[in-house]
């Protein structure tokens, strides 16, 4: 089955696998952030949203969310939750963001990147609708090790979906033009962030 075609799927009864203590993480996860009022975000790989009312209350009113996945189920179980005069639902690929140029100020990218066809074109896709100084947070509510554990056992349409080592995610954020790269990586949280050059 082909990934899209699963995503779409499981869309109807997805929110229901992600528990409590996980909506927690990441609440914490995104007020870490601590994302700018009148800041415009971009939710690259959205799902059904979860992140959606976070980053929303972060934002504030003067603010913006465009939340993007490839799956047109996921969106429309978003769309079916969430509406907000400043949120924007669009369907399209990480490696062919639909926007124009340095539009965005934050990228945030939720247990979505080992989900990109292309690691390395989707990187160079969130460098380039960020502003000069913007940041991408690569984010999961749990390790590495967890993460491609879990879809290796998943198997099937995410089996190879998996997160690469340390060393080639540096590399592939500074090629896309990012710098001051953090990454930290432990049991209930994996982060990524770095700032457009």
């Amino acid at each position: 089955m082909p990934k899209k075609a699963y995503f779409d799927e499981k869309a109807a009864k997805w929110d229901t696998l992600i528990k409590d203590e996980v909506i927690i993480r990441l609440q914490n996860m995104v007020s870490e952030l601590g994302l700018s009022q009148g800041s415009k975000v971009l939710d690259l790989g959205t799902g059904t949203g979860v992140l959606i009312p976070m980053l929303m209350d972060a934002v504030g009113s003067s603010g913006a969310v465009v939340a993007i996945d490839f799956a047109p189920q996921m969106l429309a179980e978003a769309r079916k939750k969430y509406q907000w005069t400043n949120l924007e639902f669009l369907e399209g690929a990480a490696e062919a963001i639909p926007l124009a140029d340095q539009v965005v100020d934050e990228v945030v990218c939720n247990s979505a990147f080992p989900h990109f066809d292309d690691l390395r074109r989707a990187a160079q896709e969130m460098a380039r609708v960020l502003r000069r100084g913007g940041r991408v947070t690569v984010m999961h509510p749990h390790s590495r090790e967890y993460i491609n554990e879990l879809h290796a056992s998943l198997g099937g349409a995410v089996e190879n979906c998996l997160l690469p080592e340390e060393e080639v995610m540096q590399t592939i954020f500074t090629e896309a033009g990012f710098e001051s790269i953090t990454l930290e990586d432990v049991p209930q949280r994996y982060c990524l962030s770095g700032r457009k050059r």
